[in-house]
């Protein structure tokens, strides 16, 4: 896969600083208030989910996600790179190779996760759908609740898990 992804944010420069140029597109809500439709399509708000970066397929297939971000964050991953987290959640399926194989990148970078198998659990099944636009796509991994990757290819994965002071032989993932 590996295709270069779009970068979206979403701010209102009555609250949020404006974005750093690297974001690409910047999408100012206060002064496009009917730009907020795609926020609460994905189950977001407008008022506490910003500011959000969104980053996509030229097709605009929806790989990233990013909520409540500070500016250093959104530039972290307007340049495809990942921000401190505490839980990583993978919502997965059994049948599915993606799923595996993006665990396996997980085990390598010795990354502590949890799993959650969407055609076991309805809620979680549910969530993947509302987030992702209405798509049933497996790996979706869930950085705390501000971060969701949906089946980022091993490259993009590996990026995102790349932070600042993660110390690979701790095995811990830094706040």
């Amino acid at each position: 896969m590996n295709v270069p992804l779009e970068c979206h944010v979403y701010y209102d420069s009555t609250q949020h600083p404006e974005p750093p140029e690297a974001c690409g597109d910047r999408v100012d809500l206060h002064a496009d208030p009917a730009a907020g439709h795609l926020l609460i399509k994905l189950g977001l708000s407008p008022r506490t989910d910003l500011p959000a970066v969104f980053l996509s397929e030229p097709g605009g297939k929806l790989r990233i996600i990013g909520l409540r971000l500070t500016p250093e964050e959104l530039a972290r991953l307007a340049a495809g790179q990942g921000i401190g987290v505490e839980r990583l959640l993978v919502y997965s399926s059994d049948w599915c190779p993606d799923c595996r194989r993006a665990k396996r990148v997980l085990e390598e970078a010795e990354a502590l996760f949890e799993e959650v198998d969407i055609d076991q659990d309805p809620q979680a099944e549910a969530m993947v759908l509302e987030r992702s636009g209405g798509r049933r796509v497996v790996p979706t991994l869930r950085f705390d609740d501000r971060l969701w990757a949906f089946n980022p290819d091993p490259p993009l994965l590996r990026r995102l898990l790349h932070r600042p002071g993660w110390d690979k032989t701790s095995k811990e993932i830094p706040a």
